[in-house]
């Protein structure tokens, strides 16, 4: 018999539990969200749509309209997981929300439709970069020396095509997506570099932390172990 999960009462908990804990008061009451869906997807996916549900019965998001720019929100957060999670666990995020989205609420834009590889999305890639590795860029990259594909792919598809792009969602909230998909696979090189890139673009020592205990709270949610990571701490002497 397979083990069951937890259930939607018991994410109803996590989603009161971790507004609770996030630093509103720094970082905005829209952000909390965005690090519960990003680490929910590394462990279980299928509650994606239990988040969106309990958003749903918030005040901000009565209107048809203000639950298209949340699922924009939501969805960017998800195709930004695809490059850091692969594509099948955002996937499943996503289906298990487009099974109750109501036809007034369904948005039907694409980010990417105009999208073009070349010089600009490069540079726009290396910018983000830049911001988030400073002068520690070449700790991660002198390793693609003779692995050149990964080098392509960093520059030009991670960051050039997914994480530069603050279209939709800002670049605070882009990183904080991004650390909270690493940290819940349990990747301690990865998150190190996330907790500094977090803290450089001007989120607090002490905020990162309670960021960092948020997605804790959702790994105890689906019972996984986060026995590897290192915590801002452990990296501020660096920033």
């Amino acid at each position: 018999m397979a083990a069951q999960g937890p259930s939607e009462q018991d994410a109803v908990a996590l989603f009161e539990d971790v507004q609770k804990k996030f630093p509103h008061n720094t970082l905005g009451d829209d952000k909390w969200y965005m690090v519960v869906l990003s680490a929910i997807v590394g462990v279980e996916p299928e509650h994606a749509v239990s988040l969106y549900s309990y958003l749903l019965k918030k005040p901000e998001f009565s209107t048809s309209e203000s639950r298209q720019t949340l699922i924009r929100r939501l969805r960017e957060a998800l195709v930004k997981n695809v490059a850091l999670q692969g594509v099948c666990k955002p996937l499943e995020a996503l289906f298990s929300i487009a099974k109750i989205e109501r036809p007034e609420d369904k948005d039907y834009s694409c980010s990417r439709e105009h999208w073009q590889a070349g010089l600009q999305n490069r540079a726009r890639g290396e910018k983000w970069l830049n911001t988030i590795y400073e002068g520690n860029l070449s700790t991660a990259t002198d390793q693609f020396a003779a692995h050149r594909d990964f080098d392509f792919i960093s520059r030009e598809i991670t960051y050039g095509f997914y994480l530069s792009d603050h279209s939709i969602i800002s670049p605070l909230e882009t990183e904080l997506v991004t650390l909270s998909g690493i940290m819940i696979q349990n990747l301690p090189l990865e998150t190190a570099w996330h907790l500094r890139g977090t803290r450089r673009v001007g989120v607090s020592k002490e905020d990162v932390e309670l960021v960092q205990q948020c997605v804790e709270m959702v790994a105890a949610f689906a019972g996984a172990r986060l026995h590897k990571i290192p915590r801002v701490a452990d990296i501020e002497h660096e920033v």
